[in-house]
């Protein structure tokens, strides 16, 4: 990923790639010699986009599953699950008991798949606080839609941003795939994935965390604007967001394909 590729080479071997696997070209700031890597192509940064209204995906993906939260089981996709408390802790066999804003609220999960030829970045669906972040180690099994199997979920590599938003609480979670050597959070130079290890990093409390603009800090935790960037995957993989809402609408659905600041939902 990091191998250096001569400039003479780029163009060939980005417009290959970009064709395979249908890479928005027009989005890109640079032109394709710039990259010197894959992975500097990978995480490229792209010119600005409109943030519609409502909740927005958090990235260029396609939406795997939209479902409510039953108990403490969710679904993945047709006939696979993932069981949540496992999904959120690292703890097998723990069972979650959220503490909800609203007994009437629902729980809500959605998922959204960073295909290879996908822009990498992450940004915030909603204005949100985060309070705390659990990096959890574990395998880098694929996670593209054929190769899903009960248990994957809960065994791969991730990241947790655990939170609130004006309806309740919210988690942002960011998988590890093959391919993906690292995960980055902006705002948090402590992270370290992809060591195989448990490591002394491993939880953080977010709480009047020092960080730079556009981020800002206060005693919950660090405030993340709605659109804002998050961090980056080093190939593609997985965004997941749980969250409780009274009143949200789902304007996406499964299978559908969607860009960052694209509206999926109205609350």
């Amino acid at each position: 990923m990091n191998l250096y590729i001569p400039k003479i080479l780029r163009i060939p071997i980005y417009t290959i790639f970009s064709e395979i696997y249908k890479v928005r070209r027009q989005d890109m700031i640079h032109p394709l010699s710039y990259y010197q890597t894959f992975n500097k192509f990978f995480t490229r940064q792209i010119k600005p986009r409109k943030i519609e209204h409502g909740m927005i995906s958090p990235a260029d993906s396609k939406i795997l599953s939209i479902s409510k939260v039953t108990k403490n089981e969710c679904l993945l996709v047709k006939r696979v699950t993932y069981q949540i408390g496992q999904f959120l802790t690292g703890i097998k066999g723990y069972e979650m008991e959220f503490k909800k804003k609203q007994e009437s609220s629902n729980l809500w999960s959605c998922i959204f798949y960073l295909a290879p030829g996908d822009y990498h970045r992450y940004h915030c669906p909603v204005d949100f606080i985060a309070k705390s972040r659990l990096h959890i180690p574990g395998k880098l099994a694929p996670v593209k839609e054929s190769s899903l199997r009960q248990g994957l979920y809960e065994g791969n590599e991730r990241v947790v941003l655990e939170g609130e938003w004006e309806q309740g609480l919210m988690y942002i979670i960011f998988i590890g795939a093959t391919n993906v050597g690292s995960m980055k959070v902006n705002f948090d130079s402590d992270l370290a994935t992809n060591t195989n290890t448990y490591h002394k990093s491993g939880y953080r409390n977010y709480s009047n965390l020092t960080v730079t603009a556009p981020y800002s800090s206060c005693e919950k935790g660090v405030h993340i604007k709605k659109g804002q960037e998050i961090g980056r995957f080093e190939m593609g993989s997985t965004v997941v967001v749980i969250f409780e809402s009274t009143s949200i609408e789902w304007s996406a659905k499964a299978q559908q394909k969607v860009y960052f600041g694209q509206s999926v939902a109205s609350y």
